[in-house]
């Protein structure tokens, strides 16, 4: 998003896509790169990953007819991803927020 800084703007995608709002960190805690399809090729993207500590889930959000949204705790999350540099990123989690390991939830999203 131009003009943003990047957590921010990774915070507004949390928000656009699963409708959470909270507190953003703002150093990511790793990335992962993944082909992305466009008409004629493909890109590779690289995706920085800021943990979120989720304080409201809204009940309407911009993308939510687009997207299931559910709640996971880390390993179960881990497995629901196909890229799995995103999965390690996951699993790594407990030790980037202050909260038991088998308590942090980790919004997914299919869509």
């Amino acid at each position: 998003m131009k003009g943003k800084k990047p957590y921010r703007a990774a915070a507004q995608e949390a928000m656009e896509e699963a409708g959470v709002k909270g507190t953003v960190a703002q150093a990511p805690i790793g990335h992962y790169d993944y082909w992305k399809r466009r008409t004629e090729h493909f890109d590779l993207c690289r995706v920085q990953v800021y943990p979120l500590e989720v304080l409201k889930q809204m009940k309407k959000w911009p993308e939510k007819g687009e997207r299931d949204s559910r709640w996971f705790g880390v390993e179960e999350a881990a497995h629901q991803v196909l890229e799995p540099a995103l999965g390690q990123l996951i699993r790594s989690l407990p030790l980037h927020v202050h909260a038991p390991p088998e308590i942090v939830p980790v919004p997914a999203l299919t869509g």
